[in-house]
């Protein structure tokens, strides 16, 4: 009886094992063959994948076009002067209570952009070069000119004075420094700047600029109008009679013509307009 079992469980041993080994090989091909189909598939799905990743590389660099595209046309000189044009305006100097003799020296000669001055009281502003043109005709790029360092709380002057804010006063009180920007010769009330003095526009004919070093409690309209009368007859000459550099003699600036009468800079009687920045500004 045991000799049988021992032979049964021998012989049902010798079957499990046999079993076994076949159930293993079976595992073997089919581990084998599901590698075989996975890698083929793996594969597959690389070659989808190279081709969306470069064309989504392509559709980015077009975005990315487009995007450099739109900053480029918002960097762009929009407005006037253009390169076509050559105005003029007038500028002054008011110190706490009194107009300063302070003026700009001929920087002509050197001139690189085409805004500049001939040491006249004026702003020539005709443009040599587009990154001075549009809303980049400032009184920043005429500083930059005549080397002067002009910023919201101070001005450094070519002859290295300084008048600071935080170290000059005006009676005991403390100064500020503004700029009074009338649009036109016509216009009677100023537009007023506390702030980004620099990127004050250049933007018509003809306008008038004061440079106020004052007591923080003046009123606006206590600063006057800078002189305007040379600018005026400056303006009435031929383009002939406006030279670009300076005069003969020991004068800078155009020679101007003996008037006739007086010249006498009259205000209209109507009520005028506030000389208001324009709208893109």
């Amino acid at each position: 009886m045991m000799r049988r079992d021992s032979a049964y469980l021998r012989s049902s041993g010798g079957n499990l094992a046999d079993g076994m080994a076949r159930s293993a090989a079976a595992k073997k091909v089919a581990k084998a063959a599901s590698t075989g189909a996975g890698g083929k598939g793996a594969g597959g799905e690389r070659k989808l994948l190279f081709p969306a990743a470069m064309v989504a590389v392509a559709l980015l660099g077009v975005l990315l076009v487009f995007v450099a595209r739109d900053q480029r046309a918002d960097l762009a000189p929009q407005g006037d002067p253009g390169l076509e044009d050559h105005w003029h305006s007038a500028y002054g100097f008011y110190v706490c209570d009194e107009v300063s003799p302070i003026f700009f020296e001929n920087d002509s000669e050197d001139d690189r952009t085409g805004i500049h001055t001939h040491g006249d009281g004026l702003i020539h502003i005709h443009p040599f070069v587009s990154t001075v043109t549009g809303q980049y005709a400032t009184l920043g790029a005429f500083f930059n000119e005549n080397q002067t360092e002009f910023t919201d709380s101070s001005i450094e002057l070519p002859s290295k004075v300084v008048i600071s804010e935080s170290e000059f006063d005006c009676g005991g009180e403390e100064a500020e420094i503004r700029v009074l920007k009338w649009n036109t010769l016509a216009a009677e009330k100023p537009a007023v700047f506390l702030e980004d003095l620099s990127d004050v526009r250049l933007n018509e004919d003809g306008q008038l600029f004061m440079f106020a070093v004052v007591a923080k409690s003046m009123d606006d309209e206590d600063i006057p109008r800078p002189d305007d009368s040379y600018l005026r007859q400056y303006l009435g000459l031929a383009p002939d009679q406006q030279p670009l550099g300076e005069g003969d003699g020991d004068s800078t600036g155009p020679i101007l013509p003996e008037p006739d009468e007086p010249f006498v800079s009259e205000e209209p009687s109507e009520e005028l307009p506030e000389s208001d920045e324009p709208a893109e500004d």
